[in-house]
């Protein structure tokens, strides 16, 4: 999962050394909103404010047009840029620039092979050979052979001992059969190895370091990317420039990319807005409407695999309390919740899946009742209310209006919720510590396997974030995201999937409150930019006119 701040969940009770899983892949969401007055907040919606925005992204646009600088502005920067040992968003969206890996998520969201030219696996499902992409160099000249990916994936699944490790962990052997083939050999049958393979720190590296120790590999790193590093500022600004040795012929257009770290929301729409920068992320929703109206600039809201929720430290009683949850959950209107806190750029949660995920299943879920909220609150071991606090990052206003919606809204329950914020890096040390009672928080499934999202937050033993910090144990769940791991009929896997979100439905170990989108906007002299469901960008394609 790309976080937003480096962090490793160290603090749990663990006998086996800490090995961490898919579910750590997913990105904990941050979307900024302005602040909405707290008297009439499920008032302030205007249902005018968003529309699918109707523009055409400039792929075909004029003739294109080589070199330039491209100014990036970003809401983070990068900390450093070993793909193996991050999951912070501001290291992986500088580093995948730079390196590779075997295949790609493309901006549509397909599989699609990289610097591999194909694959084929055996009639078990056990066996894996990639055939490399002639030709391919690293940007100091010399070739990619099998050697390197061996050395890549094998540092990623067990020597770098990072956070995405478990990744690989169904990989039994490696081995070079020629100069430009690959052979995996699995421990079982597993249906989500191909997106698995393609995730940035299985990216490919030179075998050994190119004969270079790792830290001096990493200060001046040498990959297959259409970028190569200038500089860069730990947690600020970097520099890339234009991989000479680049394998796709022709590319990248441009010269290099000035990556600006500016983390205040309205300071990116300023700079774009005066021109110190072409595009910027994470696009305030406050402001999509006024910067969708502006006719000197392009604003452009891509799907995602995301999803911002509300969850509950099962380690506390009160929420290990199944009918204290599921009365939350009926006690808040998600849909106004959804589009006051996000002005109408997100939809409105049910599943913890996000529609646009594969294997999203519209179940039946609990829905706004107050009534039986009532009553399911009655049934608990609470039955005349408790006094909780809610965790939110100081910085995300957006966060912070939900929290103060929710308050309001447990108040007939006399659930008394106070709103803890602290700013990112004490928020995410305090919730990896169990050190929350209810939170609120997203994620985004960086792959195109749903097997990320589902393990991450449901496999309490195996997740490696106990069920996104929550602790959630359901025995039934856990088996059933289980054998979909290993399942490669795709109607089988889909009915599994389905059981799946029903069953967390019911349980409402935390509760979906929207899917937000990846916005972005950017001066209509930026073409050919894309971002794909997972929140990754390419930029070999995109040119300055």
């Amino acid at each position: 999962m790309t976080h937003r701040e480096a962090s490793r969940d160290g603090s749990t009770p663990n006998d086996k050394p800490r090995r961490y899983s898919r579910r750590e892949m997913l990105r904990f969401g941050v979307v900024g909103a302005g602040v909405v007055g707290s008297g009439s907040l499920l008032a302030a919606y205007n249902s005018s404010a968003w529309a699918a925005p109707a523009v055409t992204r400039n792929f075909g646009a004029a003739t294109t047009k080589r070199g330039g600088t491209l100014n990036f502005g970003r809401q983070t920067g990068p900390t450093q840029l070993d793909p193996a040992n991050s999951i912070v968003e501001g290291d992986v969206y500088t580093l995948d620039k730079i390196f590779e890996p075997l295949y790609i998520t493309s901006a549509q969201g397909a599989l699609i092979p990289w610097l591999a030219q194909g694959h084929t696996v055996s009639s078990d499902g056990k066996t894996w050979t990639f055939s490399l992409r002639p030709g391919v160099k690293f940007s100091d000249g010399k070739p990619v052979t099998a050697d390197d990916v061996v050395f890549s994936i094998r540092r990623a699944a067990t020597d770098a001992d990072g956070p995405l490790s478990f990744l690989d962990f169904a990989i039994k052997s490696y081995k070079a059969t020629d100069p430009r083939t690959v052979t995996f050999q699995l421990s079982q049958p597993w249906a989500p190895f191909l997106s698995d393979i393609s995730v940035f720190a299985n990216a490919i590296l030179p075998k050994n370091f190119g004969g270079e120790s790792e830290s001096a590999f990493f200060a001046n790193p040498v990959g297959t990317g259409p970028f190569v590093l200038k500089s860069f500022v730990k947690g600020g600004n970097a520099v890339l420039a234009k991989n000479k040795n680049y394998w796709q012929p022709g590319k990248p257009y441009l010269d290099g990319v000035n990556f600006s770290y500016i983390s205040d929301d309205n300071q990116r729409v300023l700079q774009l807005k005066s021109g110190e920068v072409q595009v910027i992320s994470a696009v305030p929703p406050a402001q999509v409407t006024a910067l969708k109206a502006n006719p000197a600039l392009v604003l452009e809201a891509f799907g995602s695999w995301a999803v911002d929720l509300l969850f509950f430290n099962e380690k506390v009683p009160q929420f290990k309390d199944r009918h204290v949850r599921r009365a939350i959950n009926h006690a808040i209107n998600i849909e106004q919740l959804a589009k006051v806190t996000t002005f109408g750029t997100a939809d409105p949660g049910n599943s913890f899946f996000p529609p646009s995920l594969q294997y999203y299943a519209k179940v039946p879920t609990l829905g706004y009742n107050l009534a039986q909220a009532k009553a399911e609150l009655a049934q608990s071991a609470y039955p005349h209310g408790f006094s909780t606090s809610i965790l939110v990052p100081s910085g995300n206003t957006q966060y912070v209006e939900a929290a103060t919606i929710i308050q309001q809204e447990l108040k007939p329950l006399n659930i008394n919720v106070s709103i803890r914020q602290l700013d990112d890096a004490a928020y995410t040390a305090a919730f990896e510590a169990f050190n929350y009672e209810a939170m609120i928080n997203g994620a985004t499934n960086d792959i195109s396997d749903p097997d990320e999202m589902a393990s991450f937050q449901v496999d309490v033993q195996d997740g490696g974030s106990h069920s996104f910090w929550t602790y959630y144990d359901d025995p039934k769940a856990i088996a059933l995201v289980r054998q979909a791991e290993t399942e490669f009929n795709s109607a089988k896997r889909a009915s599994l999937y389905e059981k799946i979100q029903a069953l967390v439905a019911q349980d409402a170990p935390y509760v979906a409150l929207d899917y937000p989108p990846n916005i972005y906007a950017w001066q209509p002299t930026l073409h050919g930019f894309a971002v794909n469901p997972g929140g990754a960008y390419r930029l070999e394609d995109v040119w300055l006119s």
